[in-house]
């Protein structure tokens, strides 16, 4: 029996564990960094699977670590990546609770493999959807122990080998003014909102000089309270989104400079503060991605490129070592990300095949990269190289 085989038949025994797992998470949503439920449910399951967890891990009280295979002389290091944090009045709309179930599933038939060369770890990682616990990590360098790291996530009804995300900044900005009364003393005031919203002109009028590729969002999060007094708070959200991170910086500069702007000329005052971490974009890796479609047509999974993505924070890890973020078909019809219709499906028992399809993924990567060396150097090479 191949090592692959071996992988498939432990899929089997371990599965309904996994799916208990999704269905708690997914029936006890909660925000991101606030997965207390989540990340207690994983250290319990894990320890009573005799893996060694390492709790807070990086600082961050609903992240984890768990040791799943240790070798004594390993030809290849992975970190399989679970995410379980949910969005707000949605619940698992992103799918978060399957995502890991497939991490965790992966991570349990491995271990019942004895005598691989191969270190494996089971990462919780939370905060995705706002602050980016990833980045957190990323920060204390512990993806750099590693070759390679990998999630799958589940898509509607598309199948991806990899994912292109961009690199993303998000500020909120206030504006501060002076009040006074619109009607019978409107000079004596200092229009914030003023400044708010000729900032956001600003910046519409400088999309059209930016690269296309670039993305840039904005809401309006408090524009006054009554129309008869001049507001002298006011507050935005902006988001900037590049396929680069250097120049993802420049754009920001400049989106600075419409606030800076907008300040002036209303005589207003403002401030800014970052919203979460940075997260940068993926660096791609052919080699890697090639395994991955190499797996996906081994195991007759259609799959379509990539198309334009939003960003996550495993852009960042991508940085550290080699990473692969699958999306994985739910079925057929297609559904809005982010969306009610997506939190359903990963509580219906339809969800199970797919959450054993995407474990059998994983595996079936990490076993061809351990037994092959070519790929392995390939792999590396080209990570090092892109990284230079």
């Amino acid at each position: 029996m191949s090592e692959t085989e071996r992988f498939v038949a432990a899929l089997q025994s371990c599965a309904p564990q996994a799916f208990q797992l999704n269905y708690k998470i997914a029936n006890d949503p909660e925000l991101s960094g606030k997965e207390y439920h989540a990340c207690k449910t994983y250290v319990t399951v894990c320890r009573a699977l005799g893996m060694k967890v390492e709790e807070n891990f990086t600082g961050q009280p609903t992240a984890f670590r768990a040791v799943v295979h240790q070798s004594d002389a390993p030809v290849l290091k992975v970190a399989l990546l679970a995410e379980y944090d949910a969005l707000p009045d949605i619940g698992h709309g992103c799918g978060h609770s399957a995502n890991g179930a497939m991490s965790f599933l992966a991570a349990t038939a491995f271990q019942k493999m004895k005598m691989l060369p191969v270190d494996i770890d089971l990462i919780g990682t939370p905060d995705e959807e706002l602050r980016g616990g990833k980045v957190a990590m990323c920060e204390k360098g512990v993806f750099k122990d590693y070759d390679l790291a990998i999630m799958v996530h589940v898509s509607a009804n598309e199948t991806t080998a990899n994912s292109h995300f961009l690199a993303l900044d998000d500020y909120r900005v206030r504006f501060h003014g002076q009040t006074a009364h619109a009607a019978s003393e409107p000079w004596e005031g200092r229009n914030a909102l003023n400044g708010a919203t000729l900032a956001l002109h600003a910046i519409d009028m400088m999309r059209q000089h930016v690269r296309p590729e670039t993305r840039i969002g904005t809401y309006v999060v408090n524009g006054g309270a009554a129309s008869n007094v001049v507001p002298d708070y006011a507050e935005v959200e902006c988001c900037i989104r590049n396929t680069e991170r250097p120049y993802l910086n420049e754009v920001v500069r400049k989106i600075m400079n419409c606030f800076k702007g907008a300040a002036i000329a209303t005589e207003t005052t403002y401030d800014v503060t970052q919203v979460g971490y940075k997260y940068d974009n993926l660096l791609w890796n052919h080699t890697a991605t090639k395994v991955s479609e190499s797996v996906l047509d081994d195991m007759g999974i259609s799959y379509t490129d990539p198309a334009g993505c939003g960003s996550s924070d495993i852009g960042n890890v991508s940085h550290q070592c080699p990473a692969i973020h699958l999306h994985l078909a739910m079925g057929d019809t297609y559904y809005p990300g982010h969306s009610k219709y997506i939190a359903d499906m990963v509580k219906n028992q339809k969800i199970e095949p797919v959450i054993v399809r995407g474990a059998e993924i994983m595996g079936r990567i990490v076993v061809k990269l351990m037994e092959d060396t070519a790929l392995r150097q390939a792999m590396k090479d080209e990570f090092v190289k892109a990284e230079k």
